[in-house]
């Protein structure tokens, strides 16, 4: 831990949290990540030393606890969801580099901000396809699976999209009318599925407006 020697508050929070990747492990865990490997798969660039170096860092602190193999965060924890979204708004206002693109992040993100009412009843198979990546999520109420493969199943729903575009859509810089009449996102499959698609995701945590 980086040590200041100063009394501001700023500074004594920055101690804990202003290493590298421990602000993303808490946003991880903010999102409903608990176990190792579902925070690592959020965070694929961090080697998993140094992501058990950072959970222990947040253990000391008393912003995580351990229970069994699950990581949760204690109310100290919990208090962090305003700041780490008051960052991302800040980025979203004044940070204008281009986005880092990652179709697998992009799909790991949907899948697991879901409206699980919303999901169909029936075992439903959606083909994300990008250009280079294709992933795919098997849903069914109460819940999304994100798979690198189809199983042997024909896919009910396939999304063609850009992922600039789609990427944009789900961080609430673009709306779902927009991306899709522009043709850069387009749905095969039942009239039915078509219309549903968008309104299972309850959209990425920082976006700037909901997704529509």
């Amino acid at each position: 831990m980086n040590e200041y020697g100063q009394f501001c508050a700023v500074a004594r929070a920055l101690e804990i949290l202003g290493e590298r990747w421990t602000l993303l492990v808490v946003r991880e865990l903010l999102l409903g990540s608990t176990r190792f490997n579902e925070i690592h798969q959020g965070l694929p660039n961090i080697s998993k030393t140094m992501l058990s170096a950072r959970l222990r860092t947040l253990e000391r602190a008393g912003i995580v606890e351990r229970r069994d193999r699950a990581y949760l965060l204690t109310a100290a924890g919990r208090a962090l969801a305003g700041p780490v979204r008051a960052l991302g708004e800040w980025a979203a206002e004044w940070d204008h580099r281009e986005l880092a693109l990652d179709p697998r992040l992009l799909a790991w993100d949907l899948h697991r901000r879901v409206h699980r009412d919303r999901l169909p009843e029936n075992r439903t198979l959606v083909a994300l396809n990008f250009p280079g990546a294709r992933y795919f999520l098997h849903v069914r109420r109460p819940g999304v699976k994100l798979c690198g493969e189809d199983y042997g199943r024909t896919a009910d729903l396939h999304v063609e999209a850009d992922l600039k575009a789609l990427t944009e859509y789900w961080i609430g810089e673009r709306s779902w009318a927009d991306v899709t009449r522009s043709g850069e996102v387009r749905l095969t499959g039942p009239a039915e599925l078509r219309r549903a698609f968008p309104t299972w995701f309850s959209g990425y945590l920082l976006a700037r407006t909901p997704p529509a």
